[in-house]
């Protein structure tokens, strides 16, 4: 070999005279390539007046000494023109663009350095598939470029989630954002596993909604308001006295409905409180009894209950009643209702109810529900007044 194999550097031959010769050319290669420094690679024509050292990328169409040579290196040296042929992979940087190009495929090309795109991007951290951007810093800037700026979370539709966590050793605390809707919403956690709804605001209305209720900024106790019912919702009939004897036989059990006895529903619920409340009924022919809660709002003599598993041991001629066999007292969930009246259910602090006897009076409501969000409304076992609704405190 008379050349080495990337640069074309020439060997000394071992019996070669004047070896400075050969020598010389190799230095002034090295000097041409290493850290290679071209001034443009728009030039066609040599030009008249050079500097000793100053490098061309050539350019097409070339011409004069340069003809044929598109793409080479031209280098002055010693009064004179040295061509390089390049090789895929070198680099140059070329002054009149600031930056560097690279000969790939027969071509310069420029050398971006930049990270667009990048799969993942840590800063002082490790990201990962989740997380593609991690960044550890005690605080992170998002400024302006000469004007306002925006920070943009987007999802693939109203499905999904778009929203900021707020976290503790990576659990989560609070979080905001448009979660699996279009309205907006706060909500907060002591443990990153139990979660409470603290703002809603609709997305149609902007109207804000407060499900766990507002704090008194002195005393920090939770605030109520009275919200009277539309004119449309009536006076629903939460509880009133059946019309017969409050117990009676199970007919038959199937899934998740309880067949009567012929016009035995209304020995648990009036007229009046269907699709308006459901209640509590105790099965007291199991030791201990057992409780289901029921709905009427079919045609037949049956009631509908919330929970099948509950109803799975039931059996034909089983009697149940309305009143709790320790407490007697009578438990009524008015989610129905709230859902007619409101569009929603929520835990209510306390009902302002009308009598067919005494007039208006306020229960408190402080209880959940075991099958909706709202909170138990109580009666005694021996109640024989009618109870409409006409406010909810909440």
């Amino acid at each position: 070999m008379e050349r080495t194999a990337n640069l074309k550097l020439p060997y000394i031959a071992p019996s070669q005279a004047q070896k400075h010769v050969t020598h010389n050319e190799a230095i002034r290669a090295l000097d041409a390539l290493v850290h290679l420094t071209a001034i443009n690679r728009t030039t066609t024509t040599p030009p008249e007046t050079n500097n000793e050292g100053d490098c061309y990328i050539i350019s097409a169409p070339a011409t004069g000494l340069w003809e044929y040579r598109e793409g080479q290196i031209a280098a002055w040296q010693d009064g004179a023109w040295a061509f390089f042929a390049p090789l895929e992979g070198w680099t140059v940087w070329v002054e009149n663009e600031k930056g560097f190009v690279v000969f790939h495929q027969k071509n310069w090309i420029r050398n971006e350095i930049n990270t667009n795109p990048v799969s993942r991007l840590g800063v002082e951290a490790t990201a990962d598939d989740t997380n593609r951007l991690c960044v550890k810093s005690p605080a992170s800037l998002f400024d302006h470029a000469g004007a306002g700026h925006q920070i943009k979370i987007n999802k693939a539709d109203d499905n999904q989630a778009a929203s900021l966590l707020f976290q503790s050793n990576y659990q989560g605390r609070a979080e905001m954002g448009t979660m699996w809707g279009r309205d907006f919403r706060i909500k907060t956690s002591a443990d990153g596993a139990k979660w409470f709804e603290a703002m809603v605001v609709d997305s149609a209305t902007g109207l804000a909604r407060f499900p766990t209720g507002i704090a008194h900024a002195t005393t920090g106790k939770r605030q109520s308001g009275l919200i009277l019912l539309p004119v449309w919702a009536g006076t629903p009939t939460i509880y009133e006295a059946a019309t017969v004897p409050s117990t009676a036989n199970i007919l038959s059990v199937s899934a998740n409905l309880i067949n009567l006895n012929k016009n035995d529903a209304t020995a648990i619920f009036a007229m009046s409180m269907r699709n308006a409340a459901m209640i509590r009924i105790w099965n007291v022919t199991r030791s201990p009894a057992q409780s289901a809660w029921v709905k009427w709002d079919t045609a037949a003599d049956q009631l509908q209950v919330s929970n099948p598993e509950h109803i799975k041991q039931w059996l034909k001629n089983d009697v149940i009643r309305i009143t709790d066999p320790v407490t007697n007292t009578i438990a009524i969930d008015i989610s129905p209702f709230m859902q007619k009246a409101f569009g929603t259910v929520f835990a209510q602090d306390g009902v302002l109810l009308n009598t067919n006897l005494t007039g208006d009076m306020t229960l408190l409501c402080n209880e959940q529900s075991p099958v909706s969000s709202s909170n138990l409304v109580y009666f005694k076992g021996d109640e024989k007044r009618r109870f409409t609704v006409t406010g909810v405190y909440g």
